[in-house]
């Protein structure tokens, strides 16, 4: 835990979801990663850990909306070129995730 995570007694991410009420926001998986932090969870971004280079991954990015926009059954999607199959099917896809940058893109689809 982080200095605030210690202050406050949970992260930020937690603070900004709320406990409930109209201004609470969701992410389902924030919300994975919360109750479940040592199982496989969803990772957002990936980092080369020296001194042998290998991988971290982590949940790091987000697309938090309001209750109201939940209750629209919104569909989120993290585009990552080893845990989505269609990213990783698309070669050029892949590819570009893995070189654009450390992170993967976060998407949310809102019916109207």
């Amino acid at each position: 835990m982080d200095e605030y995570e210690t202050l406050f007694g949970r992260s930020g991410v937690e603070i900004v979801m709320g406990q409930g009420g109209p201004g609470r926001l969701h992410d389902p998986h924030a919300r994975l990663a919360a109750r479940r932090p040592t199982a496989a969870s969803p990772a957002t971004a990936r980092f080369r850990i020296p001194p042998d280079g290998r991988w971290l991954s982590a949940l790091l990015d987000y697309a938090m909306v309001s209750s109201d926009l939940c209750a629209c059954n919104p569909r989120w999607r993290i585009w990552h070129p080893f845990d989505d199959p269609a990213c990783y099917r698309d070669s050029q896809l892949r590819q570009a995730l893995l070189h654009a940058s450390d992170h993967f893109p976060v998407s949310l689809d809102l019916d109207p």
